[in-house]
């Protein structure tokens, strides 16, 4: 992996910077991953982008914020240049996600898929999966990609959008910039390619179920107000909490939905209805459990290193580069110091390691190599063999 950046506010400038840092001197290029951040028109830096990059299939889509190594660009363009003739590359989109998003899912893999030689034996398969967060359920998303995919890949990716002060959000592919879709990048290698997923949230709060949900939304726990019973929850550790305090101690609390191997798939509450319902990020399952979730800045810490420590060891051998989506809601829990995260997953890949990412509104990953699902307060790490 070869990486150019820009932080240059003007789409034009934008991509000429960073196309030509990725070229420069890279011997047979085979695929471009294009990360931004949401300030770009989505449309006007597509033409720009396909001007730099000609014929070089690229694809990927808008976030909160991009990395380029350890550092994270608040408003810039991050073109990652795959390079060596081992690696097939084939991009896929689906939609509408508001219409259907599971069959966008699934359209999106089967797309990506078809440009792909047939898979050969001892051969490994990654699949990048970006969602439109804005728009329809990514939870369906996962599911239906899943479906079409089958058993034996790697999962990776993210739901695009920007820092949430617009409605804006892109995924781009095939040169063209789209709303409301999928993208899938679909990454075949002969050597593994390896994965790591955490997030350091660990059990508040008991058990509680989940007797009534519409969708994102929890609105009874135990036949009572879902907020009643997060009140009562915060109220027993001893933390006084009311409407007015909910957002700022939910950022620190998430509800987290027990899995059979232990772990949790976390939820990002972010309001309170008139009914007493919490909305949350992403799908709340009816009937599921949920506990109420904490974390400091030191557990999300170790947890992306060690996620970038899982990957690591799914990879033999020289790594060629590395691809991390981190949840946007860590980002007002962390500040600034999320460039100290970002240094303990470079040193955990290798200083050497080309790293590239972004800030995602909810990550696409496979706990303890189950099958993916769609996550809120997460990092994964994707690590490419050299």
């Amino acid at each position: 992996m070869q990486i150019g950046k820009s932080c240059s506010p003007d789409c034009e400038v934008a991509a000429r910077e960073a196309g030509a840092e990725a070229l420069r001197g890279a011997d047979a290029p085979t695929f471009a991953l294009v990360l931004c951040t949401d300030q770009y028109d989505a449309d006007d830096l597509a033409s720009a982008l396909r001007r730099e990059l000609r014929d070089l299939p690229w694809a990927g889509c808008c976030a909160a914020g991009v990395f380029a190594g350890a550092e994270l660009l608040h408003q810039g363009l991050v073109v990652a240049l795959f390079r060596g003739m081992d690696l097939q590359v084939g991009t896929g989109m689906g939609g509408p996600m508001s219409k259907d998003p599971r069959a966008a899912g699934r359209d999106a893999v089967a797309h990506a898929i078809e440009k792909l030689p047939p898979m050969q034996p001892g051969r490994r398969r990654a699949l990048l999966v970006f969602p439109d967060a804005l728009s329809g359920n990514p939870t369906e998303v996962v599911r239906g990609a899943q479906q079409e995919a089958g058993a034996g890949v790697v999962w990776a990716g993210g739901g695009a959008g920007g820092d949430l002060r617009s409605a804006m959000t892109a995924q781009f592919t095939g040169g063209q910039a789209y709303r409301d879709r999928v993208v899938v990048i679909a990454l075949d290698a002969q050597a593994p390619i390896g994965v790591g997923i955490q997030h350091g949230w660990y059990p508040y709060g008991p058990p509680t179920q989940v007797t009534k949900a519409h969708g994102a939304t929890a609105i009874e726990l135990d036949y009572e107000s879902a907020f009643e019973v997060y009140r009562r929850t915060a109220a027993s550790r001893g933390d006084a909490l009311d409407v007015q305090g909910f957002a700022r101690f939910a950022m620190t609390h998430p509800l987290g939905i027990p899995q059979a191997n232990g772990e949790f798939v976390i939820r990002d509450p972010i309001s309170i209805g008139p009914d007493g319902s919490v909305r949350c990020v992403a799908e709340i399952p009816d009937g599921s459990l949920v506990r109420v979730m904490e974390g400091a800045r030191a557990d999300l810490m170790d947890a992306a290193a060690g996620a970038a420590t899982l990957a690591r060891k799914g990879t033999p051998g020289a790594l060629g580069g590395a691809v991390v989506f981190d949840c946007f809601s860590r980002y007002p829990i962390l500040g600034e110091e999320i460039q100290d995260e970002l240094s303990r997953v470079q040193g955990a890949l290798g200083e050497a390691t080309p790293l590239v990412g972004c800030l995602t509104l909810g990550e696409v990953g496979a706990m303890g190599g189950g099958v993916p699902q769609f996550h809120n307060k997460t990092v994964v790490v994707l690590a490419l063999p050299g």
